[in-house]
């Protein structure tokens, strides 16, 4: 009788594996044609500086260290990631995007798994359609264009990886804490040794919602209502936890991720959490449908918060029976709302509703899904009623907002993709001035960097063909250029240049210091007509050379032996040359 229920449960269980796999590669499947409708194959926002970054930090130029906690998001993952599809496909911007799919995907396999498996293990009456509509609910929200901007972002890749280590790890944890691990040895080791690479090399600024949870849910266990069977064994990996965020903290400030970008504490920072865990259920826009106020959003996120909170109360008069995965989930999502308030709220609703922050604060509201699905299932029948109205209503609430996500992105999709062209055109133009720079939604001088590396080194879009020729460190300085002091070169007032092969069209900065007076610049280029240019002390300005010999004719001119009294140095100064790029006005 024993080996007939084990072989039925058995085949329950690869049953209901089945059907999530199923459902996250239907999910899956879809999401790649939205990635072709949007084509995210331009390299913007940090994944700029951070290639520039790992670009001096190969050359030797930059530590380990500080290329660790280079930004106020102190960790490795992105580097990693980065330096791999450097390696290994020349920076191929939407091979990472379509990349990102397959993590969702496993994302999406794990939760849908443990909340089967937790259903399977609850009293009551079995709800075979509930489990497959929260299953594939999960699924909609792991895939939710809801967070585009991670989508169409090649650094989406790495950070859902941290999104599948986070969720992988609560997961082992609130395996351990019930009590059922047939290897808790196994586990144990697995987790605390996992501790340190978690948090150092994947959680970034999301380590301090990711800590708290894991440690809350572990105290929490030793507590008489929350009391877990295997609350002993959860110790050692929470405590390498807690030791590893020290480590952590001692890489930079508590708050340096919130006081660059202004920490946010008036009163605003009660309500603005609640805006965040509204925007999981959906992009906030296409939920409003143009007709809705905005507060709608918070109001929805005080839904959510009051459903999580029935419904982990339920659980704890029921002797808090199953799986602690959910609770951690909604402790992480309810963390990030608060952690992004403080962090971003200071510029409003609209901050803490970015896009970029949907894949974290979703995993929230995947765990109150979770507690209100499973009270469903096994409070008395008395009870039932109440529960349907409020597992349905927000159930249904979670798919109309989908589906208006859905919709929302199917007809912005193609501007999207209009979107990236506009990027690429700015990067094959080096970035020619400050649009550009925010349309790739980057500072300038890290644009104009990150520009310079793929071009030097023949990655991403100017890979293979005639714009790889293009090499700005091939530049020859002839006649009337001053030895270089660092990154810079003095000109004399006639200076003259060589420059390599190139089908585009070679630039140069050129700047004169605050102390000197303004120069006239006459640049005369072959095949290019003359132009003239005024540098104004202490500004930078842009001068196109063309793409053969060119000629810089500066005038005055200062010498400082003669200008200064005492002054040894008799050389003639025209303008400061401090750099060099290419631009391309086609692919």
């Amino acid at each position: 009788m024993r080996e007939a229920t084990a072989i039925s449960s058995l085949k329950l269980r690869d049953r209901s594996t089945a059907v999530v796999v199923v459902i996250a590669m239907i999910f899956a499947a879809i999401h790649q044609v939205f990635v072709n409708r949007a084509h995210p194959n331009a390299l913007y926002m940090d994944s700029l500086r951070l290639l520039f970054q790992l670009d001096q930090w190969q050359a030797g130029h930059l530590s380990t260290f500080e290329f660790w906690g280079g930004s106020s998001h102190r960790g490795f993952v992105n580097q990693l990631f980065l330096w791999a599809n450097v390696s290994l496909f020349d920076l191929d911007v939407l091979l990472a995007n379509r990349l990102t799919g397959a993590v969702i995907a496993l994302v999406a396999i794990i939760l849908g798994m443990a909340w089967m498996a937790d259903m399977r293990r609850q009293p009551g009456v079995r709800r075979p359609v509930l489990e497959i509509v929260v299953a594939t609910i999960i699924s909609a929200l792991c895939f939710s264009w809801a967070g585009y901007e991670l989508l169409t972002l090649d650094l989406g890749l790495p950070l859902w990886t941290k999104n599948l280590v986070f969720v992988f790890f609560f997961f082992g944890h609130a395996h351990l804490l019930s009590g059922r691990s047939r290897y808790p040895a196994l586990w144990v080791i697995g987790l605390t040794l996992a501790a340190p690479v978690v948090v150092l090399v994947f959680g970034m600024g999301w380590n301090y919602a990711f800590v708290c949870a894991v440690l809350t849910v572990q105290v929490f266990s030793f507590l008489p209502h929350w009391r877990a069977e295997g609350r002993w064994t959860g110790v050692l990996p929470s405590v390498a936890i807690l030791l590893s965020m020290g480590a952590y903290l001692l890489g930079g400030s508590v708050t340096d991720a919130s006081t660059r970008n202004g920490f946010n504490h008036g009163p605003s920072a009660l309500v603005l959490p609640f805006y965040a865990m509204g925007s999981a259920v959906g992009y906030p826009q296409a939920v409003l449908m143009g007709k809705l106020p905005m507060p709608m959003i918070a109001v929805i996120g005080g839904v959510v918060l009051i459903v999580a909170v029935l419904a982990l109360f339920a659980w704890l008069r029921r002797g808090a029976p199953g799986s602690r995965l959910p609770v951690a989930l909604v402790l992480y999502g309810g963390l990030v709302a608060v952690s992004v308030t403080l962090a971003r709220g200071a510029d409003g609703p609209p901050a803490v509703m970015a896009s970029r922050y949907y894949m974290d604060l979703m995993l929230g509201l995947v765990g109150v899904i979770w507690l209100a699905g499973r009270e469903l299932q096994a409070v008395h029948k008395s009870a039932t009623p109440t529960w349907k109205v409020l597992t349905c209503g927000l159930l249904a609430g979670v798919v109309i907002a989908q589906l208006l996500t859905y919709g929302n992105e199917w007809r912005a999709s193609p501007y999207r993709a209009a979107i990236f062209a506009a990027m690429n055109e700015a990067l094959l133009r080096s970035v020619p001035d400050e649009s550009a720079a925010s349309l790739l939604q980057s500072p300038l001088d890290h644009a104009r960097k990150g520009v310079e590396v793929m071009r030097n080194r023949q990655l991403a879009l100017y890979s293979g063909g005639a714009i790889a020729t293009c090499s700005t460190r091939a530049i020859e300085y002839n006649q009337g250029w001053h030895q270089s002091e660092g990154n810079v070169r003095w000109s004399s007032g006639r200076a003259l240049l060589t420059l390599p092969p190139c089908s585009c069209a070679y630039f140069a900065d050129l700047y004169v210091p605050e102390n000197q007076p303004k120069r006239q610049v006459r640049v005369v280029a072959k095949n290019h007509e003359d132009s003239m240019l005024t540098v104004e002390p202490g500004q930078s300005v842009r001068a196109r050379l063309g793409n053969d010999h060119v000629e810089l004719d500066v005038t005055p001119v200062s010498i400082p032996s003669r200008d200064h009294p005492g002054n040894r140095d008799g050389r003639e100064l025209g303008v400061l040359l401090t750099g060099f790029s290419v631009s391309c006005e086609t692919p």
